[in-house]
């Protein structure tokens, strides 16, 4: 079982890059819908608002509420690994964390008390158009997340200038030595296809 880590700060267009990379598993996989792909929801609120969503994709969805898997939730997180393993026995996991998670503290706390060998990749979304303004804020949290990132996805790039982008890609590649793509999620959505079935290649490839 491979376990992709979805994270990034509230409103950064986790659940839009979710689909692509869902969806680019099945097509590495030859397509055809034979390939179990499992997603769990951390929602921080009472309601899943993505689970519709996703579950309409064809995509089986178990939802965590109320607090992050990083501390409260962390053995409903276990929990919920070793269901989905006995009841759907999926080949990939796609965890998409609320966004004050620390995606890296997850995936070693799955890998050091569910499975020391997984294939985990951390992902992270970042909103180009607020990046300047969110770093004031919460630089520290940002910090974390994509210090220890595999993949970051500028995304929005839609919305911004090309000096803007330009200066959050180098703040970015300055925290990170993970790879660093430039998309559109929402805009541009078969340019961030291709990108996550590259990202999905390389993903398999370390196995």
């Amino acid at each position: 079982m491979r376990l992709v880590i979805l994270g990034g700060f509230l409103g950064t267009g986790k659940t839009s890059v979710l689909m692509p990379v869902a969806r680019q598993i099945v097509e590495a996989a030859g397509g055809g819908g034979k390939t179990r792909v499992a997603i769990i929801e951390n929602e921080i609120g009472q309601v899943g608002i993505d689970t519709a969503f996703t579950e309409g994709a064809g995509f089986t969805t178990t939802e965590l509420f109320n607090g992050c898997v990083c501390c409260t939730l962390a053995s409903s997180l276990m929990d919920s690994l070793c269901q989905l393993e006995r009841d759907v026995d999926p080949e990939w996991v796609i965890l998409e964390t609320t966004g004050l998670a620390r995606p890296h503290d997850i995936a070693e706390s799955i890998r050091r008390y569910y499975d020391e060998n997984m294939n985990t990749t951390v992902c992270i979304t970042v909103d180009v158009n607020r990046w300047n303004r969110l770093k004031k804020v919460v630089g520290e949290l940002l910090t974390e997340q994509i210090e220890n990132a595999d993949y970051v996805f500028l995304n929005k790039i839609d919305l911004a200038d090309a000096e803007t982008i330009a200066a959050v890609r180098k703040d970015i590649e300055e925290l990170t030595k993970g790879k660093v793509y430039e998309i559109s999620a929402k805009a541009d959505t078969e340019g961030t296809e291709k990108i996550c079935l590259e990202i999905i290649k390389e993903i398999i490839s370390k196995d």
